[in-house]
This record gives structure tokens, sequence and C-alpha cells, in this order.
């Protein structure tokens, strides 16, 4: 009978142990999952309202080339614009400082999506203008 209650005794100390690591792994989930969430909360530090306010245009030059021209509002640095098409960045021809009227050009063929990008002093991209290019 001895060997029994020992027994008894062994097993109740390690359900306690398991339901004591259940209990701490249940909590490193809980608080992960809200660090996660309030991390989240945060969100980017630039927002829409930091980007220029300037209008843009796109035009197609001939049949691999499309125009970007800045079409009145501030001037943009050219170093801060960003151009993709399909999603893959292209070089343009713009330098210095962006303002009315100036142009870019880059290579864009018929049915590509071309986006223009500001970004800001810590990468951030921030979308200004998009086009299916037709």
């Amino acid at each position: 009978m001895t060997t029994e209650g020992t027994s008894d005794g062994d097993d109740a100390s390690g359900d306690r142990l398991l339901n004591l690591l259940g209990v701490a792994l249940a909590l490193f989930i809980v608080v992960g999952i809200v660090g996660v969430v309030l991390a989240g909360l945060g969100g980017p530090s630039t927002s829409v309202a930091d980007a220029p306010d300037a209008n843009w245009s796109l035009e197609r030059a001939n049949a691999s080339h499309v125009e970007l021209t800045h079409r009145g509002g501030e001037a943009v640095p050219a170093a801060d614009l960003v151009v993709t098409v399909d999603g893959v960045r292209r070089r343009v021809s713009w330098d210095g400082v962006v303002t009315d009227g100036d142009t870019g050009v880059v290579r864009a063929d018929r049915g590509t999506v071309v986006e223009l990008y500001w970004t800001n002093d810590v990468g951030e991209r921030i979308k200004l203008r998009g086009w299916r290019n037709t």
C-alpha cells in the first residue's frame, strides 16, 4: 500500500508541474500577442500629410517610354522621388529639385503599372500617384 501512496504523490506533483508550465506558456503567448498588437498601433511615423503637395501627370512619349511631369504644387527634391514600373524601380532623368513643368522619362511598355513615390529621410515611401499605362 505504501507503494501506491507514493505513486499518487508523484502523479500529483507531476500534474502540478505540467499545469504550471501550461499557465506560463499561455501567459508568454498572451504577452507576445499584446506586444505585437501594441507595436502595430503606432503605425508608420510618416503620414500622407507629410508628403509634398504636388500634381503629376503621365503621358506616353513613344511605344516604350512615358513622361512623368510635375504639374504644379510644391517643389520636390529629385532624390526623394522613386518611380516603379510593375513594382520594379526605374531610373528617371530628374536632377536637383523637380518643379512645375519638369519632365522625367522612364521606360514603361503598354499595359504596365507606373507608380510615383515620395521617400522621407528614413526611407519610408508614400505613393503619390499610380497609373495603368495603356
